[in-house]
């Protein structure tokens, strides 16, 4: 309930294979990889007092738990994947949340958004976009900071630059900055609705 409040469709979340877990009050993230297979399973947890252990973490079903290597794979991918081929272009958030809203707002025909579930890309993730055609990798992470010139501003210009050092020279790198304060701190470019998330989209910015 509090994800479909913040704008996530029940289509989309049964469609993702989203559901919630009575027991430890989480929500349950299963991840797959390109080709559709079933390789982790996370859960976000909606107790506060348990956010101090990190929102999320592997879910533990039947005694099992269902961790997986984050950086081997990009979230939604099985799902966005044709989309990414034909627009040769896809968009890489943070966080499994952020997919999920894109394509609530855009429809699922429409999806070319990944999650890394990270605020860093490695080379594997990279590749498997490339292996897709894409052209453009527009990085719409989170904006971990409160106001620019601060301490987590030049970490996070640094992040992205080194980014763009490493992959630029295989694929344009884009990059979704909020400069105008429209967001929140430590919001996704698309937790404050799809037209400011346009707006963000229309000014991203590369590096020269």
């Amino acid at each position: 309930m509090p994800w479909i409040r913040e704008g996530i469709t029940q289509d989309v979340m049964e469609s993702r294979g989203i559901c919630f877990n009575p027991k430890t009050y989480g929500i349950i993230i299963p991840h797959y990889d390109i080709n559709g297979n079933l390789i982790g399973i996370r859960e976000r947890t909606l107790v506060k007092e348990n956010e101090k252990y990190g929102k999320y973490r592997p879910s533990i079903i039947g005694g099992k738990m269902y961790n997986h290597p984050l950086g081997f794979n990009l979230y939604n991918l099985n799902n966005s994947k044709e989309a990414i081929k034909l627009l040769k272009k896809a968009i890489v958030f943070e966080g499994e949340k952020s997919p999920l809203l894109y394509a609530s707002y855009f429809g699922k025909e429409n999806d070319i958004s990944v999650a890394c579930c990270g605020s860093s890309l490695i080379n594997y993730q990279v590749q498997l976009l490339l292996d897709l055609g894409v052209e453009e990798i527009v990085v719409a992470f989170d904006k971990q900071f409160q106001e620019i010139g601060d301490k987590e501003w030049e970490k996070l210009t640094k992040n992205l630059y080194n980014i763009h050092d490493k992959y630029g020279r295989f694929v344009q790198i884009s990059y979704m900055f909020d400069k105008e304060d429209r967001l929140g701190y430590k919001m996704a470019p698309i937790d404050a609705g799809p037209d400011i998330f346009m707006e963000l989209y229309r000014e991203r910015v590369t590096v020269e």
